[in-house]
This record gives structure tokens, sequence and C-alpha cells, in this order.
């Protein structure tokens, strides 16, 4: 009998996110003693709100240390039904909001309750990769949408309805969008909403950036035009808004027919969120946005010195990030000029320029030529990145000249 010490095809192909392996990588060659600027990893580089901070140890001194029931405590998932109100003027029964291990376990759990071998699933690339690989690892079949620069990375309505076939079975989108910085207006948000009821399909909108928004626009959700939410799963979080990225802890609004089969999955994977975290959640949304404005105000201003260094290095150009705290830099000319793809270049960078970044097929196929930056980090240090960036692509260009 041969040997049955395998490992399953699902696990093999499973994607991992490559900006934690970036990560891994600046941290070993930081330990080597090298000046390493980090603008690689998606998450706020504030601390923890203290308010938020106090009411997890507040849980804790009152003993708020065991399991809660699966979907979330009570107070916490009527609060978020609350600030749904507030946020979009839609009514949500606090019963259909189940609290999950971060935002990305949320969309995990949705592609486990929806997808079915054979189905097609819409995702945005270059997009977060968790969408592409979630949708394989459940055996659905990934359908990109294709985000052009020229229109800002926008995923329209018209480009959606071009990829519908009788196979769909959801639409993923993501706004503010990361990696892009893209932010869909309200005619965008209602074509996608109108293309899923007039042919049954879902829309899964990830919508932890929700908060992080500039130039006075006004995030949109699907559920403004489903307010019956029968075709609408909403995901979201703490980790962006609040400067939560280590407490875990995301949620899903969703249609009432997918709750129970979702809190099902839940109960499997994880029993339940971190009681504690929960909490603390609570009072964040206790203490309204305060904390967020003051973030977003210091994530602008950071913005507005990114958008000039980048102006000042030749061959590169950026949409102005209109969400979420990414620059998507396009380097097709330095591509093009030193015969190195993105990802080769982003390793050039972050081993001999002493600067992390992403390359942009990380985020997919499709992000071929880009470079993806976080601006969630001090004016010096996205001065100083990419100002070695510029060295490097003038060294690299004139080797290659």
């Amino acid at each position: 009998m041969g040997s049955k010490l395998g490992v399953s095809s699902r696990a093999l192909q499973a994607g991992a996110e490559t900006a934690f392996l970036i990560l891994g990588k600046a941290k070993e060659l930081e330990a080597q003693g090298k000046s390493i600027i980090h603008l690689e990893i998606g998450e706020p580089d504030f601390d923890t709100p203290s308010y938020i901070k106090e009411a997890a140890i507040k849980a804790l001194s009152k003993g708020e240390t065991h399991y809660t029931p699966t979907p979330g405590i009570p107070e916490l998932r009527k609060a978020i039904a609350e600030r749904t109100m507030q946020d979009f003027n839609v009514e949500v029964d606090w019963k259909d909001i189940s609290l999950t291990v971060g935002a990305k376990e949320a969309i995990f759990v949705s592609l486990a309750t929806i997808v079915e071998e054979g189905d097609e699933v819409i995702y945005p690339n270059p997009g977060y990769p968790a969408y592409e690989a979630g949708i394989r690892f459940f055996g659905g079949t990934p359908k990109p949408l294709m985000l052009k620069e020229e229109n800002e990375f926008r995923m329209t309505s018209e480009e959606v309805n071009s990829l519908v076939s009788s196979k769909t079975k959801a639409i993923i989108i993501n706004s503010p969008e990361n990696p892009t910085g893209s932010v869909l207006s309200k005619d965008d948000i209602r074509g996608v909403v109108e293309i899923a009821k007039s042919k049954g399909i879902y829309v899964i909108s990830d919508e932890i950036y929700k908060y992080i928004i500039y130039d006075g626009l006004k995030h949109h959700s699907p559920i403004q035009f489903d307010s019956s939410m029968q075709n609408t799963i909403i995901i979201d979080g703490f980790s962006k808004s609040y400067a939560m990225t280590g407490w875990r802890l995301g949620y899903i609004i969703s249609p009432k027919h997918l709750t129970q089969p979702m809190q099902k999955i839940l109960n499997l994977i994880t029993s339940c969120p971190s009681s504690f975290s929960q909490f603390a959640a609570l009072e964040a949304l206790r203490g309204g946005l305060g904390s967020v404005k003051n973030m977003v105000e210091q994530y602008t201003t950071r913005r507005k010195a990114l958008i000039e260094e980048v102006s000042q290095v030749e061959d590169i150009s950026m949409v102005k990030p209109k969400g979420a705290f990414y620059g998507f830099i396009n380097v097709k000319n330095i591509t093009r000029k030193t015969n190195l793809d993105s990802s080769k270049l982003a390793s050039i960078l972050l081993e001999n320029y002493g600067v992390a970044v992403l390359h942009g097929t990380a985020m997919g196929s499709n992000g071929e030529g880009y470079l993806r930056v976080s601006f969630a980090n001090s004016i010096e240090n996205i001065r100083e990145g990419i100002r070695r960036m510029g060295n490097a692509f003038k060294e690299l260009t004139s080797k290659k000249a």
C-alpha cells in the first residue's frame, strides 16, 4: 500500500498574503543591522486609542475571559447595528451580525457559505489577495475584473456586467480599495447592486477602509440599495479605522437566510472571537469617530507628502489615492528600461536600498508594473523611502543605458 502521508491539494494551492512574507524578510535584514524603511505592510502605525485599551483591561479585570456566543456578545452586535443605521440610514437586524476573528475570517466564511464547485466569483484585480485565494480554496472559479489606471482603478457596473454569466454566484467589491486607493461612486455601487438583484447573485462588500476617505468624498455601501439585505453581504471590522489590527476582530452583516449557516462555520473554525477584544470594540463604537478622524487628518498630510515625493522621481507616477492608506505607484517605465518585473524590483529595493514595498503582482496579475506603498507611516519615513526608491531607479536605469 502507498503512503497516505501527503498534503491535500487544497492546502498546497492555498495562497498566503505576500505583505507578511516581505515583512518577515525585512525584519531579518533589520536583525542584521540594516536600516529598513517599512512601506510594505497594510496597518496603521498609530497605537490603539487609550480608551479602547482601557475597556479591554477593565473587561479582563472583571473576569471577561470566557467563551462568548459564537456570533459575539449581543451588546456589540447591537452597537454595530446602531452604527450601520447612523452611517447608511438602513436598519439591520443585530441577530444577522456575526463577529469574526478579523475581516479576513469574514471573507473566508462568506465564501465558504455560498461558493459551490465551479461557481464563478467576480473580484477586483489588482485587489486584496484573500479574495482570489478564498474563491479557489472552495472550488470556485475566480473571474478577475481588471482595474484600469485610466479609470482611476474603479470597478464600474458596465465592466461587472460584461463578466456576469450563468455561473456567476457573487461579485466582490472593495471600496475604498486595497491596493489602489480607489473609491467607488454612488452610481457604481447602485449599478452593481442592480445587476446582482436582476441576476439573483450576491454582492460581497468589503468595507474595512470605509472611514479612511479623503477630499470630502462619501463612502457608499450596497446596503443603501438593498435594504432588505437579500443580496448583500457586508464585511467590516475594527483593524484599520481604530488601529486594532492585533485585536483580530471583524464582522459580517448577512442576509437572514445565510446567518445560521455562517454561524455554524464560525463555530467550527473558532468557536467565538476573543471575549475582551469584543468589549474593547464596543467601547470603540461608543466612543464615536473622533480618534478615527484624527488619524485620517494625519493620513491626509502623509498622502500629500507621498504625492510630492513621487512627483520628484523621474519615470514613475501615481493616481491620487482617494481612500485607504496606499499609493499604487506606476513603475512601468522602470521595468521596461531595466527588464525587471515588479517582484524583482521590490526585492532589489529591499535588499540593496533598504526600502520595503509590495510588488503589484502580490495583489493580482494585473498589478504588474506597479509597487504598493503604505503611507500609514511617518512623513520622515515616507519621504526617505521614496527618495531611496528614486536613487535606486536612477542607478538601475543608468546601468542598463
